[in-house]
């Protein structure tokens, strides 16, 4: 049988609820100061971690060895500081932001790229023996103009058993000046209209020339050779392997006008 509340019980049961309400709200009033105290710890953690990952420096790892076959060294922006490849790895030559095809893919080597992402240089290398079992190699380190070709190069070639040891500094126009002309004259069948092609080509810097040689020549005579705008050899200070000094002077069709020694012969 249930028990109900009398008059007599009631004030006492009320009172006993209210005394039950005012015991949940001190509850739950707790409960919520130590949600926000432990909420409020959350985030100064959280905070202060994310400042420590701030101001903490990029990793660095350190390696006795490591094998690679090509390491791109990239910016901020993505764009590529300087590439080193192993053999066949070798991304083409940039000019102008346009890729340019050439023949030295099967060459290692490491290249410089500019705050635009043409190239400026590198250094490339290769050698094997020929048929015959003589050398055929070369080490090529070379700086390029913004816009255009290399301006300067420290090179050693190997070939048919000559070899040939120097410094050189060449003289080139602007690729976006030439470019567009070496297309034209790729394009144009034979005959007089390509060869006046060729021609303008070459008038806009198309044509690279030698303008200074110092080193070691392939015919084994240590050579100061200073050359014009064409290309051609005006001034040459040569050292025969045998050890005979000369000094000519010559003409824009290779004709010695003046020598020192008077009857000196340069042998190249």
């Amino acid at each position: 049988m249930s028990k109900q509340a009398t008059p007599a019980t009631a004030p006492a049961a009320m009172k006993s609820g209210q005394d039950d309400v005012a015991a949940l709200f001190h509850q739950l009033r707790t409960q919520n100061r130590l949600l926000k105290l432990v909420l409020g710890g959350v985030l100064t953690v959280g905070g202060a971690l994310a400042l420590m990952g701030a101001r903490t420096p990029p990793s660095r790892a350190t390696f006795d060895e490591i094998n690679v076959a090509r390491i791109n060294i990239v910016g901020a922006d993505g764009g590529r500081s300087m590439v080193i490849a192993a053999r066949g790895l070798l991304p083409e030559p940039v000019v102008d932001g346009k890729e340019i095809k050439s023949g030295r893919g099967p060459m290692p080597g490491m290249l410089f790229y500019n705050g635009v992402g043409d190239e400026v240089g590198g250094l490339i290398y290769d050698g094997k023996l020929d048929a015959k079992g003589k050398p055929s190699a070369g080490v090529h380190l070379s700086m390029d103009r913004f816009g255009g070709d290399q301006q300067l190069a420290v090179h050693h070639y190997e070939v048919n058993g000559h070899m040939e040891t120097g410094l050189s500094v060449y003289d080139r126009g602007l690729h976006q000046d030439y470019d567009a002309l070496y297309q034209q004259y790729q394009a144009a069948p034979a005959g007089p209209e390509k060869q006046a092609l060729r021609q303008k080509w070459k008038d806009a810097g198309g044509e690279q020339t030698q303008r200074l040689f110092v080193g070691r020549t392939r015919g084994d005579s240590s050579a100061l050779i200073l050359a014009d705008a064409a290309g051609r050899p005006r001034i040459m200070m040569t050292v025969s392997p045998r050890g005979e000094p000369a000094l000519a002077f010559m003409d824009d069709k290779g004709n010695v006008i003046q020598s020192l020694p008077q009857a000196a012969t340069a042998k190249q």
